[in-house]
């Protein structure tokens, strides 16, 4: 399976979030973050997706792993998606090509009618404070949740 990473910039009781503009995802809000290349580790991806795409210099002791989440389309696997929360940075998140300008959202009030489907099930789950294992079954297309399973960890 492919590993993946996704990012969220944290702000008091705020995230970031910013429109995915283009391939798997175009148009939903989200994090940051894309593949591991070649032999990186999902820490040393996160901390580079966050630059490429949003201009922040995060290092990797800054990153807070708060889940691993499977995704399936079917039962054919897409990532196995690493989730970090970011709450010390350097630079200010901007656009990018492939990610559009992020605005601040609040944690109690996040707009899942404008993310990933799965999200309203992972992402409340780690919002709330949660470290989990997880596997997310979408309908072919991507567009629909058929199945949602976690386990709650102890850490990473």
């Amino acid at each position: 399976m492919k590993k993946a990473t996704i990012s969220f910039l944290l702000k008091d009781d705020m995230m970031y979030l910013a429109e995915k503009l283009s391939r798997l995802g175009a148009g939903n809000l989200n994090g940051y973050g894309g593949k591991v290349e070649g032999d990186e580790t999902p820490e040393a991806a996160a901390v580079r997706e966050l630059n490429e795409e949003c201009g922040v210099t995060v290092y990797e002791k800054d990153l807070d792993k708060r889940a691993v989440v499977e995704f399936y389309e079917g039962d054919n696997p897409i990532f196995e998606c690493h989730i970090y929360f970011v709450k010390n940075w350097q630079g200010e998140p901007q656009g990018s090509e492939e990610m559009g300008k992020p605005a601040l959202f609040p944690l109690s009030d996040m707009p899942y009618e404008r993310m990933w489907a799965g999200d309203r099930s992972w992402l409340a789950l780690v919002i709330e404070g949660k470290k989990i294992r997880a596997k997310n079954y979408y309908a072919m297309g991507n567009k629909t949740v058929v199945k949602f399973e976690y386990e709650e960890v102890l850490g990473f």
